[in-house]
């Protein structure tokens, strides 16, 4: 059985699952506040695939969120199909190849391309968050002060999450 015909590489469900077991293995976590015990699968017939809501900020947010996938319309079974030919290749993977594989406009796979080849080839270096003591600031317990820019954090995040993605399709 190929690994392109896992349900994740077809079916947007799927995919959702697939991403939330990776960059939240113990759960979902909300990427506004940080807060992790509080939060529910919102499941009505208008709301989309994969949302929660944390009832700590109150606000909706989906796995999107701080990876590679924010802001895009296309479909997490495609980013993943990508990620997947990205991973096997031997190669940097040039759009077009990108955009015949997965029968997508030549805008999408420079998009797809842009953002993955960013992502992976980035020096952006694996770092869990440190607390820092006697900073002045009034916080959460359990939640740790922003010692970076906003920018800079984001993209830790980001790489964070796609090395997580990453390793399911090519173990090191």
């Amino acid at each position: 059985m190929s690994l392109l015909s896992h349900a994740f590489f077809r079916n947007e469900e799927a995919a959702y699952e697939f991403v939330e077991s990776r960059v939240w293995p113990r759960g979902p976590v909300c990427p506004h506040c940080r807060e992790h015990r509080n939060i529910r699968k919102l499941n009505g017939a208008s709301t989309r695939i994969g949302t929660y809501k944390c009832y700590a900020c109150l606000k909706p947010f989906t796995v999107k969120i701080g990876t590679v996938f924010e802001a895009s319309r296309l479909p997490l079974h495609v980013w993943l199909q990508s990620i997947y030919l990205i991973a096997q290749a031997d190669h940097v993977v040039p759009a077009r190849e990108l955009e015949r594989a997965l029968g997508v406009s030549p805008k999408t796979a420079k998009v797809l391309t842009y953002r993955l080849h960013k992502a992976i080839y980035s020096p952006v270096a694996r770092v869990r968050p440190s607390v820092r003591s006697g900073s002045g600031l009034a916080l959460r317990p359990g939640m740790t002060p922003r010692t970076e820019p906003r920018s800079e954090a984001l993209e830790r995040r980001r790489a964070t999450a796609l090395e997580d993605i990453f390793s399911a399709f090519h173990p090191v």
